[in-house]
């Protein structure tokens, strides 16, 4: 088991001696994680696997600071290790988390100024040296290796109230608005007033968060009047502020005056059984699978596959009145209680659309005070603990193998159970072991599905449960709800946090965007003008040739397991979040990934029903057979053209040629009757007419049929009658006698131009 801990980590620990102590981690000496008591302020030694395991079993808690997630930059809580991370991203991360370990250092060394008696401080340039170098070492022993300058630190006590100095007070706010510190005097003393005043035993029953806020803003209400009349000002904290500001003094003995028995249950103890004094003062969150079997159906209304679904829901203590309820194919992790949560804070304008107001039947939403999860592994983590904490919101988890912890919740599955789920089609009325004794088969009875099987459960919440008396509560969930939040004196709270739930309750993905936006499982996520303006604040920061393949620019992006609708891009250089929408209207309904990847599946059905794959893998292949076997006949005929052209250009270069005929020569004359375009076997070969031009000259297209021919046969007749006129030796026809025969044999011509003058002679 590997552990990864960052210098200033603190985790409370049980102590021997009995009670827990505060160790804060400091370094790592080979095997051994080297921690500061915070009681002594010694360095104790853990080793890492033991220690591992402790925070595993819940020995060794986490320690976290309340309303601190908006005065910190975004980049302190990221991790500069993460693979792909741009080189600037890492700088603001290591900048960010360098101003937070300054910050712990400067609050190390004004604590222990506020521990040392008057007698003992100078604030002298002198005195406040000496301060730092005496407590230097213990600096050193805590992991606080610079030693401040004395003006540093002074003004590091000015910014901060003595005895509460806050760690997001000393983190430096260079470049940036720094935020008020309530440093009047009135106002630090009312405000220590207010906490003594919270954190007491009370007559009858401790003070109401509420009547001491009151209380706080009556007083400075009538202060600042007073000093308007003389002509001073007040500035004073408002609401949210003193609520926070109470909420973060506790300890567990201040609690212990208030509440013990929730003193005992959080810093150690179990106590009883959960009650509350008005609604979302307590509320319990858990998940069951239900004893019903739901169908899930095709886009043809075909049966594909039957499942039981998990029930999430959310109860309030003080009603019964169910908060949320989600039915989820999907096993119980962090995603599907973070759904239900959303739900619970929102109010439900599906029910009331629906149903209408039915007596504040529907009107069961808002923010709790205290809220209490199983302990399993599918419960939130550390991002959703501290957005509960920022958001007042105390969290409380069940001890393992305890279900009397949230006994209201368990009960609440029951009802469910067994006024619902064993009497629908498809529902299991008994217990798993008696199922096959019974010789029954409920999933195949099953006829409802997903979404149906919702609608048919808030119809019996809203119309059964919340108007059924209660045995326990002696009372009906919807009237103790509704008088309660109309009376002015309780009221309801309202998360303001809403925007903030949505993107914590995300997952970060490292991804890639474009112009045509973000791809991501095969969706689009992309606005024209959202993408535009988000590439012109990034690119800048982005190195010219170093925007990632073809142009990408990585960013970190927030995906909702259970909504492809939309996903939030991480904006560095603004720090801000970036919403894009999914550019598909069809999957911009508030679809689940699951969903959506079903729907695409049914359609990759459709479409093999549509079109046999074979077939159209067998078109495909005679397709690309005859463009083969176009582009083969192309060819061919195209290098038949080539070689024609060569041998015509071979023809023009050579030098005319003269045939003359000699003795013992044979010449035969015959006709031909050539075709149009010279491609009959029987033809005259195009090559021989150009071997006997005088000149290379190509004859123009524009002569007359059988011009060129003409010309030739007029050039060789005159050829034929010089040679005669050339020609005046006597013939000798003299015949020659064949050895042994008694007729005469064939002539020989010996001069062939006396032979010619003889036979034209014959022939006239």
């Amino acid at each position: 088991m590997t552990l990864t801990l960052a210098r200033g980590d603190c985790y409370r620990i049980p102590y021997e001696g009995g009670g827990t102590r505060d160790y804060s981690f400091a370094k790592k000496a080979g095997k051994k994680l080297i921690f500061v008591d915070g009681t002594t302020l010694r360095p104790v030694p853990f080793d890492g696997q033991t220690f591992a395991r402790m925070i595993y079993d819940k020995v060794a808690v986490r320690q976290l600071s309340s309303n601190w997630l908006d005065r910190i930059d975004i980049h302190a809580l990221m991790d500069p290790t993460l693979e792909n991370t741009p080189k600037e991203t890492r700088k603001k991360i290591q900048q960010a988390q360098a101003k937070v370990a300054e910050a712990a250092m400067y609050r190390f060394y004004a604590v222990l100024w506020d521990k040392t008696s008057e007698e003992d401080k100078s604030r002298s340039k002198d005195g406040y040296n000496d301060f730092i170098d005496n407590k230097y070492q213990a600096a050193l022993n805590a992991g606080h290796f610079h030693k401040p300058s004395y003006s540093a630190f002074r003004r590091a006590l000015e910014r901060t109230t003595p005895h509460e100095r806050e760690l997001v007070d000393l983190i430096s706010k260079r470049g940036k608005h720094s935020k008020w510190v309530w440093d009047d005097p009135w106002v630090v003393l009312k405000l220590q007033e207010a906490v003594d005043e919270f954190y007491s035993e009370g007559y009858s029953k401790p003070a109401d968060l509420q009547d001491v806020v009151v209380n706080f803003l009556g007083q400075a209400i009538e202060e600042q009047r007073a000093r308007h009349k003389r002509g001073e000002k007040l500035k004073y904290p408002k609401r949210t502020a003193v609520e926070n500001h109470i909420r973060g003094q506790e300890t567990k003995e201040r609690l212990a005056k208030r509440d013990p028995k929730k003193a005992q249950r959080i810093y150690g103890g179990r106590g009883e059984g959960a009650t509350a004094e008005f609604p979302l003062q307590r509320v319990q969150v858990d998940q069951s699978r239900l004893d019903q079997w739901v169908n899930i159906y095709d886009e043809d209304g075909n049966v594909e596959d039957r499942k039981r679904p998990w029930l999430v829901a959310i109860i309030d203590v003080y009603s019964r009145s169910i908060l949320a309820a989600i039915l989820t194919f999907d096993d119980p992790s962090t995603y599907t209680v973070q759904l239900a949560i959303k739900q619970m804070l929102r109010p439900k304008t599906f029910l009331i659309e629906r149903f209408g107001t039915r007596k504040g039947a529907t009107d069961a939403s808002g923010q709790p005070k205290e809220v209490t999860f199983d302990n399993g592994v599918e419960n939130p983590g550390l991002s959703m603990r501290l957005l509960l904490a920022d958001a007042g919101i105390d969290m409380e988890v069940a001890p393992i193998e305890t279900p009397q912890a949230k006994a209201i919740v368990e009960r609440g599955f029951q009802t469910y159970n067994q006024g619902l789920w064993h009497s629908a089609p498809g529902g299991i009325p008994h217990k798993p072991h008696a199922v096959p004794d019974r010789r029954l088969k409920p999933e195949e009875k099953a006829q409802w599905a997903l979404d149906y099987a919702t609608g048919v459960m808030w119809h019996w919440i809203v119309n059964v449960h919340h108007l059924r008396r209660n045995r326990t509560l002696e009372g009906i969930p919807a009237r103790l709800w509704s008088e309660k939040v109309n009376d002015p004196m309780v009221g309801r709270s309202v998360s303001k946090r809403l925007d903030l739930v949505d993107i914590i309750c995300g997952t970060r993905l490292r991804l890639r965007i474009d112009g045509s936006g973000v791809l991501h499982e095969g969706h689009i996520f992309h606005h024209p003008k959202v993408t535009e303006d988000f590439l012109k604040a990034t690119l800048p920061e982005e190195k010219r040739r170093g925007r990632g393949k073809r142009g990408k620019v990585v960013i970190e992006a927030i995906v909702y397991p259970h909504d492809c609708s939309h996903i939030y891009v991480v904006d560095h250089v603004l720090n801000r979040y970036v919403r894009l929408p999914n550019s598909k209207p069809r999957f911009a309904q508030g679809l689940s990934w699951a969903e959506a990847k079903l729907i695409k599946a049914s359609d990759r059905r459709l479409d093999k029903h549509f079109v046999d794959e074979e077939d159209l893998i067998l078109a495909k292949y005679e397709f690309l057979k005859m463009r083969d076997g176009a582009r083969a006949a192309a060819r061919a005929e195209r290098a038949i053209l080539q070689a024609k052209k060569r041998a015509k250009r071979a023809a023009q270069d050579e030098e005319l040629v003269v045939f003359t005929l000699i003795e013992g020569d044979h010449v035969e004359m015959g006709t031909i009757e050539p075709t149009v375009r010279g491609n009959a076997p029987y033809d005259v070969p195009q090559e021989m007419p150009v071997m006997v031009r005088e000149s290379s000259l190509i004859a123009h297209k524009d002569q007359p049929r059988n011009a060129q021919k003409a010309k030739e046969t007029r050039k060789t007749n005159d050829l034929i009658k010089e040679l005669r006129e050339a020609a005046k030796a006597p013939v000798d026809m003299e015949p020659i006698r064949a050895v042994g025969a008694d007729r005469y044999a064939l002539p020989v011509i010996n001069d062939p131009s006396a032979f010619l003058d003889a036979l034209s002679a014959d022939l006239d």
